[in-house]
C-alpha cells in the first residue's frame, strides 16, 4: 500500500488533465450549435442561452477593426432585446431582464480561441397556465445557428428538443 502513495497525486493530476482535454474537446461550444436552457416555475421563466461567437459575429478573438467591434455589439444588442424567443401571447409573459455577456471578445484572446455569448433572461407570466410552447427563433436572429438545443424544465417535468433552422416551435412539458 506504501509504494502507491507516492504515485496517487500523480495519477490525481493526470485524470484532472485528461479532464480538462476531453471538457475543451466535447463541451458546450459547437460551432453552428447553439443551447438554451427553459426553467418554468409558477409566474417566473428563466432562459439561457449560450451561442458561439463565430456563429453570432463570424469571428472568435477581440474585436480588430471598427466593424468587428459593431458586430458584437450588434450581436448583444439582439440578444438582449430577446426578440428571438416568442411566449405565447395568451400566457401574458414580459422580460423583466436580461444580461449579455460576450466572453473571448475583449483584451486579449482567451485560451483555446473560443468566443461565446452567454445570456440569461427572466419573464414574468400572468397566466403560467397558457405558457404551453415557445418560439425558439435563434436561428433566425443568427443564421450560422444551424442547431438549437433546447433543455425545458417545468413543474410537469423535463425535456430536450433539438431543433434545426427550419423549426422552431417547442412544446412545453404540460
Amino acid at each position: 500500500m506504501r509504494a502507491f502513495l507516492p504515485v496517487f497525486p500523480f495519477l490525481l493530476g493526470a485524470v484532472s488533465l485528461l479532464a480538462c482535454a476531453e471538457e475543451r474537446h466535447l463541451g458546450p461550444h459547437v460551432h453552428g450549435q447553439a443551447s438554451v436552457n427553459v426553467s418554468v416555475d409558477q409566474h417566473a421563466m428563466d432562459v439561457e442561452v449560450s451561442l458561439p461567437g463565430h456563429d453570432a459575429v463570424g469571428f472568435e478573438h477581440p474585436p480588430g477593426s471598427a466593424q468587428e467591434r459593431d458586430a458584437v455589439a450588434k450581436a448583444t444588442a439582439t440578444l438582449k432585446a430577446a426578440a428571438w424567443l416568442v411566449p405565447p401571447q395568451g400566457a401574458g409573459c414580459t422580460l423583466a431582464s436580461a444580461t449579455v455577456s460576450p466572453h473571448g471578445f475583449g483584451g486579449a484572446a482567451e485560451p483555446g480561441g473560443h468566443a461565446d455569448f452567454d445570456a440569461a433572461y427572466r419573464y414574468t407570466c400572468l397566466k403560467p397556465a397558457r405558457l404551453d410552447h415557445l418560439e425558439v427563433r435563434l436561428a433566425t436572429a443568427f443564421p450560422a445557428v444551424r442547431k438549437v438545443v433546447v433543455n425545458l424544465i417545468t413543474a410537469d417535468g423535463s425535456d430536450q428538443k433539438v431543433l434545426d433552422g427550419s423549426s422552431s416551435g417547442v412544446d412545453l412539458p404540460q
